[in-house]
């Protein structure tokens, strides 16, 4: 991220605990409003007030938002992405975990999470107390702009073996284990769920949240929670 800040260009990769890789173009972290996925340029149009992007990255949605005059916070689990956010002109980025939001009540108006960061923790309990802490950190017309993707929409022969073996190993079909390489670095591995539109209703309802409408393009979704 601290790369693609400076504009240097380069590959990263997205490595699955079953030998899948995806390759991915570090300058990605960069892109502008025009070249971003079509669910996410519906969704972002929801955006108010003051907002929160956890797991922003190197500040693709801060930079849009704070430029159309929101006044914009964002965290990150990477240290560079901090560095990054700061460098592109974002005061207010820090290290902070989304389990453990650390927000005035009703700070936040909007709630951003994009890049599947829906299920950044990975089990469904601790997506809920997350949940349940953006409802507390959100003003009463506070809504949530959330990226997953709808794995049972795939024909992907690797993905529907994947699915087979997580419903062996007694995982939901779209918790996937994952690790990134970039340069001679690896990250550790960590869990990711991604959640159906059906899924991500039901895990919202658990925690004051309803799913009020979603945008799809095939497998990824963006889905805007509002409190129900």
């Amino acid at each position: 991220m601290k790369d693609a800040a400076d504009g240097i260009d380069g590959e990263y990769f997205i490595e699955r605990d079953d030998g899948r890789v995806e390759t991915l173009p570090v300058l990605d972290y960069m892109k502008p409003l025009l070249e971003w996925d079509n669910q996410e340029r519906l969704g972002i149009q929801h955006a108010r007030g003051k907002v929160l992007d956890i797991g922003c990255g190197a500040g693709r949605v801060l930079v849009h938002l704070q430029n159309l005059g929101h006044e914009v916070v964002g965290i990150d689990l990477a240290p560079g992405a901090v560095e990054a956010c700061k460098k592109r002109g974002i005061k207010n980025v820090y290290h902070m975990s989304a389990g453990n939001l650390k927000f005035a009540d009703a700070e936040f108006d909007t709630i951003v999470m994009f890049g599947n960061n829906f299920g950044v923790l990975g089990d469904d309990d601790s997506i809920i107390n997350m949940l349940q802490s953006l409802h507390r950190i959100t003003s009463n017309l506070g809504v949530i702009i959330a990226g997953s993707a709808d794995v049972v929409k795939t024909d992907d022969k690797s993905h529907l073996n994947y699915h087979k073996m997580n419903l062996e190993r007694r995982r939901p079909k779209g918790l996937v284990k994952i690790r990134t390489k970039y340069k001679d670095l690896v990250s550790g591995w960590e869990d990711l769920r991604l959640a159906t539109p059906e899924e991500m209703q039901f895990l919202a309802e658990q925690s004051g949240w309803k799913l009020e409408r979603k945008y799809q393009n095939g497998v990824p979704y963006v889905g805007v929670l509002i409190k129900s």
